[in-house]
């Protein structure tokens, strides 16, 4: 059964999935780092699996509720992506991600054909706990799409439906893929499938999506000035060997849950707040946040690694608003 609270039939989307309170408080920070780069011409949609009250500066986002018996347990929901897609074409971004810059245009980087990823085809070596070439002989696959899920192309037509569906049959069959005591991961899963329909994926240059924990920043990052820079250095321990050599800024960064209620998330998550919620100027919320919300953050983290009575991994409650 699913509610769905004022959502219009549009050609286009996209969209979040989160289920609980710091899931929530994370899409509610990648929907203010949308409108704030992007507008809202494009619908953003917040998808769960329980009712949720969205804050007032956010009512120009689209609500969908769907049962967990639809969408699974943990990650299981990114195997039904396409069934709860609030349009016909859909980009789902994870909600532990902020946007940086403009993506109303990323629909047209993609062919439009069938879902997609940014990724890479191999033919070898380990992909999420899978012998590529191993898996390729298996499922009689010509490659698999090397990928990250925090960022999925949909698209609701019979090549979109093939997809899916083969990736149901996988999930169900006794084969066993990546997964923790809680969930299973849509990686391996979804990158047989699309491999299987011949999926040709969206090169990674880095301008599209980067993830956090590949960056090397010196200075705190803004998301009002700009969007970060990596370096792709050959010599750098976190060199990728699928990205070009040299600098890119990516306009979506995954920061990953693991950095909620800390920096860098916490400063540009702030900053976004205190302009929509408060309606500060950008000027303001980012003196707010230079002067006062990062000095005493800092000071926390001080005291708290000082402290053997305090869990070093946890913010005072008095510093989140």
């Amino acid at each position: 059964m699913c509610s769905n609270t004022g959502l219009q039939t549009k050609n286009q989307s996209f969209f979040t999935y989160a289920s609980g309170k710091k899931y929530l408080a994370l899409a509610y920070a990648l929907a203010r780092s949308y409108r704030y780069h992007n507008g809202s011409s494009i619908p953003f949609a917040i998808i769960s699996n329980s009712d949720f009250d969205l804050p007032w500066d956010l009512n120009w986002v689209k609500k969908l509720i769907f049962d967990e018996e639809i969408v699974g347990k943990g990650l299981e929901f990114k195997l039904k992506l396409l069934a709860i897609a609030p349009s016909y074409e859909s980009i789902f971004i994870d909600a532990d991600s902020l946007i940086y810059g403009k993506i109303n245009h990323l629909f047209e980087s993609f062919d439009r054909q069938t879902p997609n990823v940014i990724g890479l085809k191999v033919t070898d070596g380990v992909f999420v706990e899978e012998n590529v070439q191993k898996a390729c002989v298996e499922f009689e696959l010509a490659y698999m799409i090397r990928y990250c899920g925090a960022l999925y192309y949909l698209i609701k037509n019979g090549n979109g439906k093939n997809v899916f569906d083969y990736a149901a049959k996988l999930n169900q069959s006794n084969r066993p893929f990546q997964r923790n005591e809680n969930t299973i991961y849509d990686e391996p899963i979804l990158s047989i499938a699309m491999s299987k329909f011949k999926v040709n994926p969206l090169p990674d240059d880095g301008n599209i999506w980067g993830d956090l924990v590949h960056l090397d920043y010196e200075t705190q990052l803004n998301i009002f000035k700009s969007r970060p820079i990596f370096n792709n250095d050959v010599n750098a321990n976190n060199y990728k060997f699928w990205l070009p050599i040299g600098e890119y800024s990516p306009n979506i960064l995954h920061v990953g849950s693991g950095n909620y209620n800390k920096k860098p998330w916490l400063f540009d998550a702030l900053r976004l707040k205190l302009h929509y919620k408060f309606f500060l100027p950008v000027p303001l919320s980012n003196w707010l946040v230079k002067l006062i919300i990062i000095p005493i953050y800092q000071l926390a983290r001080k005291l708290l690694r000082n402290s053997e009575e305090t869990n070093k991994n946890k913010i005072p409650k008095w510093i989140i608003f």
